[in-house]
């Protein structure tokens, strides 16, 4: 029981956990300077993102209908981070980031080398997260997975059965899902490991919220050390997955689903009306991303939060230093935008631009 609260604990203040665990003198000083500044909601920044999100790879194994990956929609070409390019970013970012997201757009375990990231980042004392559908382990199974450093691994699975989790989960094995999961739980015990915590997460639909009531008890019996019900991002277009009848699984935007949005307002979409996007969704907006988060495609370029960027990148890392794009012109139209300083009739072709805020 005390594991099981411990492990919920840590998920909710996982930032604050990450910080007790690698925080250095730098690292703290600079997580305070970042979030005085984002209290001032000051554009120009001295505090650096102590929040770093680097996506090794943008290819996935599975077709899961709502994922511009599994999709093919990705704005982005598919690709994979060199390890060389891995380390040059970790070794820039080391004084002052505290954790290390290791996950976007792709199935991290898919890549070649991130073994060798988790554990080149955890020498660095950074603190490591991985979301996986787990359908695949690396060569060494769970033990390498342990013997990584790695401190969170989030496994997406939204299903008990193989019939609801193949509804969503397209292309995917439950039973290698849980077999993995078990490979994990194993190795812990037999190195005496705290780490991964072991996040089971289920996405919510109307084809799986019967078992809601069983996924705890499922997902330790997996295994996990704990289990999380998420609300998804859904496309209500969808015939072939709903939303939950329970609202209290569905995100606030879903509910009133007589109510279509326009077309033209998704911000995400390559054919956004711009203009129509920001009357929908005018500043400011309730968002700390610009503040406290950088997220870095396999590439090296930058985009300010983990949504897709079809606008203009904000940078590259592997060509500018990452102060220099931490107050670019692009970072301070967002900042600006968000905090709604920016005069209404200016537009800055940026993502932010008619975003309704992380949620």
């Amino acid at each position: 029981m005390f594991r099981r609260m411990a492990a919920r604990y840590a998920r909710k203040w996982r930032h604050v956990c990450a910080l007790i665990s690698y925080g250095t003198f730098s690292r703290v000083k600079n997580v305070i300077l970042v979030e005085v500044e984002r209290v001032m909601r000051r554009a120009e920044l001295r505090g650096l993102p102590y929040i770093i999100v680097i996506d090794p790879i943008n290819v996935c194994n599975l077709k899961c209908p709502f994922c511009p990956t599994g999709r093919g929609a990705l704005p982005l070409p598919p690709g994979q981070m060199s390890l060389d390019n891995f380390k040059r970013i970790v070794d820039g970012i080391s004084s002052h980031a505290v954790r290390l997201i290791l996950y976007n757009w792709g199935e991290p375990f898919l890549h070649k080398d991130i073994l060798f990231m988790i554990r080149y980042a955890h020498e660095r004392r950074l603190a490591t997260v991985i979301s996986s559908n787990l359908t695949i382990l690396p060569d060494g199974g769970g033990e390498v997975v342990v013997q990584s450093g790695l401190d969170d691994l989030v496994v997406s699975c939204d299903g008990l059965t193989q019939e609801t989790y193949e509804t969503y989960r397209r292309g995917g094995k439950l039973e290698r899902v849980l077999s993995n999961l078990r490979k994990i739980a194993e190795a812990k015990r037999k190195l005496k490991g705290r780490t991964p915590v072991v996040e089971f997460q289920f996405l919510v639909f109307r084809h799986n919220e019967h078992e809601i009531p069983k996924v705890a008890e499922f997902a330790r019996n997996s295994g996990a050390d704990f289990a999380r019900i998420v609300k998804p991002y859904l496309d209500i277009d969808s015939q072939d997955i709903r939303p939950a009848q329970n609202p209290d699984f569905v995100r606030p935007q879903y509910l009133d689903q007589g109510k279509k949005q326009p077309a033209g307002s998704d911000i995400f979409s390559p054919d956004a009306d711009q203009e129509l996007c920001a009357s929908l969704n005018p500043p400011p907006i309730p968002c700390y991303w610009p503040w406290r988060a950088m997220v870095i495609n396999w590439n090296g370029k930058v985009d300010p939060c983990c949504g897709k960027n079809y606008r203009e990148s904000f940078g590259n890392v592997l060509e500018q230093p990452l102060r220099e794009i931490w107050n670019s012109p692009a970072y301070l139209d967002a900042r600006n935008w968000i905090t709604g300083r920016l005069e209404k009739e200016k537009h800055p072709n940026i993502v932010c631009r008619g975003c309704d805020g992380y949620q």
